[in-house]
């Protein structure tokens, strides 16, 4: 795993396999990035799921950069050779600083009642942690047209996201540590990866 650099009094690793997107610099400096790692596949990619896969990391860019990400990171997965029915899938894993009311354990049990009456269709619940307390949230949520990296197919796409909300001592804030992707064949292994990065959570003395 790398160590993850972010403006926040804590730390925590990502695999190496993810690509870093790098809020510091431009959305064109990453979209050429991608482009590397996608004509670096084998199989190669179709020139629709590019331009696509282009597109969504363009407008994921502006949507995380605005939200206040503080790391987001993709992983991509070409459908392997032999596979011609499959499609290029990808994980994104992000951390976002949210502002709290509270920066205590009410603060948890609050937030996870809240998140359930708000996303009455979500699983809400609050986990324990070596951190202490967090809120768990995991949803499904249709979209106009594929956010992640698989195909030009303009039906809706279920996206599968799980958030662990974890609070960060002595400040109003919590830390979103969470995953999407619209490839659920592999849920329980995405959501290992996430349980990983979440054991590696340090907090700054």
């Amino acid at each position: 795993m790398a160590e993850a650099t972010i403006e926040l009094p804590l730390s925590f690793q990502v695999p190496e396999v993810f690509r870093d997107i790098d809020f510091t610099v431009s959305a064109e400096e990453n979209t050429n990035k991608l482009l590397d790692e996608l004509t670096a596949i084998d199989p190669r990619p179709s020139d629709e799921e590019i331009a696509h896969a282009v597109l969504a990391q363009q407008t994921m860019y502006e949507m995380l950069a605005a939200a206040g990400a503080v790391y987001a990171g993709i992983l991509l997965a070409g459908p392997g050779k032999g596979k011609t029915d499959a499609k290029l899938t990808s994980l994104m894993l992000t951390v976002t600083a949210r502002p709290s009311e509270l920066s205590n354990d009410q603060t948890v049990h609050r937030l996870a009642r809240t998140m359930g009456a708000i996303y009455p269709e979500a699983e809400v619940g609050v986990v324990r942690m070596h951190t202490g307390p967090a809120v768990l949230l995991t949803e499904e949520t249709k979209v106009p047209r594929p956010v992640n990296l698989l195909d030009n197919d303009d039906s809706p796409s279920v996206v599968r996201q799980m958030h662990v909300f974890v609070p960060i001592p002595g400040r109003l804030a919590m830390a979103d540590f969470s995953i999407a992707t619209e490839n659920t064949a592999e849920w329980d292994d995405y959501v290992a990866i996430l349980g990983q990065v979440c054991k590696t959570i340090r907090f700054a003395d």
